[in-house]
């Protein structure tokens, strides 16, 4: 081994199941954004070991997933508008970059699905029916897969794995303040992503993603 170099320490099977369970609970919204727990309580709720998620809880701090804070306990990220605007910023520069990059490289195919998905969606959305759960959490995944999909066509580790991480907190702002009423109007905003997409135009897909996450920093603030 060279000298000064360390070899990584292999992943805690349990250290993993741990952070997995926890970003389930907090996705199933059973911990919420602010709230305090105990080290014995998330142990409880994550039913894995106290050394396994003390492992865990090292990795979710450093990800800003929670606070650890001596005498009171593990606090769950709270959102704020900090905690938004930063997330977005963030998004932002990550997602302008990978967009260019997609509509260069995307092929028809892939594109074309892209758009069959969002189109028939937005016409669930508009049908006049009630917007169950099922029915969100499937235009959710719609949303959510788009934005991956342009991201990970960059091909880069790193950027992937950043923009997994702040994903993790753009979906726990969402799934704490999502409204049915603005699904339409995102799904309208991916199809004038799309468009541009498909006409191979990566300034304006750039500029109309722009536009898209502007109008989805706005409507997490509330505004």
């Amino acid at each position: 081994m060279v000298q000064g170099v360390r070899r990584a320490r292999p992943k805690s099977p349990l250290r993993e199941l741990a952070y997995e369970r926890f970003k389930a609970q907090l996705f199933k919204r059973n911990l919420a954004p602010g709230q305090f727990v105990s080290q014995g309580e998330l142990c409880a709720i994550l039913d894995v070991p106290l050394a396994a998620t003390r492992e865990a809880l090292k990795r979710l701090e450093a990800e800003s997933l929670v606070r650890l804070i001596p005498q009171r306990g593990i606090q769950i990220a709270d959102i704020g508008v900090t905690l938004i605007r930063e997330a977005f910023e963030f998004r932002t520069i990550l997602e302008l970059a990978a967009v260019r990059r997609f509509t260069a490289s995307a092929d028809n195919a892939t594109i074309e699905r892209l758009e069959d998905e969002t189109r028939t969606m937005l016409g669930r959305l508009t049908a006049g029916k009630n917007v169950d759960a099922k029915l969100l959490d499937a235009a959710l995944h719609i949303d959510w897969g788009m934005h991956n999909l342009i991201i990970e066509s960059v091909g880069n580790h790193i950027l992937t794995t950043a923009h997994q991480q702040n994903f993790d907190k753009i979906r726990m702002i969402r799934l704490h303040g999502r409204s049915p009423r603005y699904l339409p109007l995102a799904m309208e905003e991916h199809v004038a992503v799309i468009d541009a997409i498909r006409r191979r135009d990566a300034d304006g897909a750039a500029a109309a993603l722009e536009r898209h996450l502007a109008a989805a920093q706005r409507r997490a603030l509330g505004l």
